[in-house]
């Protein structure tokens, strides 16, 4: 035999408020936000049709949603992809952001701080620059200076043009790629540009994002030849500076060369699995 208490119960759904979110299921009691119980609203939703207070509403294509119905249809939302076939970064670029502010910071870090000035942050004051920075010789265990070289600059002139550069390509890679595509790339480029520092350079010491950043234009050129783009402007432009490394002194064109091969190379190898993957989805295997 149900008692009364089982069958109030059931019908608030044991959480005080009914379907309609009326308090306690109360016949003609105001309707009441099931988030905000000390809150009358008479707007619902239009998924739910719940109550939904001036708080909880999200405006929609067609009237107002209830912040937990558009919790969950983000939740559901399949990841959306850009032209590429990678899955598209949502936001702002974090990443390139990161890399801008790890580059000024370790500027300052070693010309400010542990420094004295531009003739420590120049070498002169050991431990920082020719400490940090690509040796032409093999490092040896010191293996740290393949990814902190590419966060090394001689001046205020050298990281303003890497960074404005940076953020010029990793404004628009980044958001076409995902963050972590990009990171990916970005570090397989510099060290693209430490490994052909060790292999071909002859002396002197290397640093700077420049390696890094001519992976991030050799991939972009990949990009546009992918999507049937002009890509031939690039390439001269890139080209050009790659000449001036040969002519101009205290140019790391090793740098330069090896990044732009190793940011053509894995940008390459990341569309050949975006090609696989369709293959697979159309033909099922």
């Amino acid at each position: 035999m149900t008692s009364d208490a089982g069958a109030g119960s059931s019908s608030t759904g044991g959480s005080g408020f009914g379907s309609d979110g009326q308090m306690g299921g109360a016949a003609g009691a105001p309707p009441v936000c099931p988030r905000h119980p000390d809150r009358v609203s008479y707007v619902r939703c239009q998924r739910c049709n719940r109550p939904t207070c001036p708080e909880c509403q999200r405006p929609a294509s067609v009237g107002i949603q209830c912040v937990d119905c558009v919790n969950a249809a983000k939740s559901n939302q399949r990841p959306l992809r850009s032209r590429l076939g990678f899955t598209a970064a949502q936001g702002p670029p974090v990443v390139t952001y990161v890399l801008i502010g790890l580059n000024v910071a370790m500027f300052l870090y070693g010309t400010y701080i542990m420094g004295a000035g531009w003739q420590a942050y120049l070498g002169l004051w050991p431990g920082y620059t020719a400490e940090f920075g690509a040796q032409y010789i093999d490092v040896g265990n010191e293996w740290y200076r393949w990814i902190t070289s590419g966060f090394i600059h001689f001046g205020w002139l050298h990281l303003g043009m890497n960074m404005f550069v940076l953020w010029q390509f990793g404004t628009q890679l980044e958001p076409i790629m995902g963050r972590v595509r990009f990171g990916v790339l970005y570090l397989a480029s510099l060290l693209g540009g430490s490994l052909a520092i060790e292999l071909i350079a002859s002396s002197g010491l290397h640093g700077g994002a420049s390696g890094a950043i001519f992976g991030l234009i050799a991939a972009y050129a990949v990009v546009l030849k992918r999507l049937n783009l002009p890509f031939q402007s690039l390439v001269a432009t890139a080209g050009i500076w790659l000449v001036l490394g040969f002519v101009v002194p205290n140019i790391s064109w090793e740098g330069h060369l090896g990044g732009a091969v190793a940011g053509a190379v894995t940008m390459l190898l990341m569309f050949r699995g975006v090609d696989k993957r369709e293959k697979a989805r159309l033909y099922g295997g």
